[in-house]
């Protein structure tokens, strides 16, 4: 599917979901990045470049959302819709963030706690307790990253709510996120899993130099000759300096694919649960969303 062909009315599954995104992220290719070089350059200014590229990232997702609705806007007037929330995106993306942190630490402690008698085994039946460990330890970390993987899922779709209903409460945006993913949330799940797995070899090969340093670094810590000091932490500061030259890359184009299909799992979302695909055919291309 491309940005201009017919709006996916169908419920769409994981896949669907992701290959969406994908065309959508493909077709606008060029607009989308430079958005996101900006977005990254503005994470260097502490604060206020934050929210600056929060609100642009925003601005990809309500730009995609526009395309699927086959109501597309212009880079500047999609901005002008998401400036004024500027520092709504920051607050609630710090909100969402320290919810997060709290079920991730939480998630920890019972993990923590349900595996400490787990690990007990292997001194009370021998073997058969070592590998019946091993293999419910592994369970139990698979089990605690679904539940986190969960919580992600459910509060994924916020910024698109602030970006795209522009006339709702900030922090509301919140609990819209968490009613449309609302049965969904293993489907939604899905989709994140499937990209973090398209995303993953671009972050892999940017952590390539920091495999680098490792070498470097134990020959510093056992005590390298004084001679060789400067240039060993010479060379561990530029392969960190081409780390994170790489890692920006990186994010330039992993964002905005990210938004597309952010995009596209909002707008299939509220088909199923609003009727949006529905309300637009009804109402035509010309009028704004409900």
């Amino acid at each position: 599917m491309t940005a201009n062909s017919t709006s996916p009315l169908r419920p769409l599954n994981v896949g669907n979901v992701v290959s969406a995104g994908l065309s959508l992220y493909r077709t606008h290719f060029k607009a989308y990045t430079g958005l996101s070089a900006k977005a990254l350059l503005w994470y260097l200014v502490p604060i206020y470049g934050w929210a600056k590229a929060i609100t642009i990232a925003g601005q990809i997702g309500r730009l995609g959302f526009r395309e699927l609705i086959h109501q597309p806007e212009p880079l500047p007037t999609a901005y002008a819709q998401v400036q004024p929330r500027l520092w709504a995106f920051l607050g609630v993306t710090i909100l969402v963030t320290l919810i997060q942190i709290v079920v991730n630490f939480a998630a920890s402690i019972v993990g923590t706690l349900l595996l400490f008698p787990i690990m007990l085994l292997p001194s009370i039946v021998g073997e058969v307790g070592a590998a019946l460990s091993s293999l419910l330890s592994v369970a139990m970390q698979i089990l605690l990253l679904l539940v986190q993987l969960w919580f992600q899922a459910r509060f994924m779709l916020y910024d698109l709510a602030i970006a795209v209903e522009t006339d709702s409460e900030a922090v509301s945006s919140i609990g819209r996120s968490w009613r449309l993913t609302q049965g969904s949330a293993f489907r939604v799940q899905g989709v994140l899993l499937l990209s973090y797995l398209i995303m993953a070899p671009i972050y892999i090969l940017t952590s390539i130099p920091l495999m680098f340093t490792f070498p470097l670094l134990a020959r510093l810590s056992v005590g390298a000759p004084e001679t060789e000091i400067a240039s060993l932490a010479a060379l561990v500061a530029l392969a960190f300096l081409i780390f994170f030259i790489l890692l920006l890359v990186a994010g330039i184009f992993t964002m905005p694919f990210y938004q597309s299909i952010k995009a596209v799992l909002y707008y299939d979302l509220r088909s199923r649960r609003e009727g949006l695909d529905i309300q637009l055919a009804d109402r035509g291309p010309a009028d704004e969303p409900v």
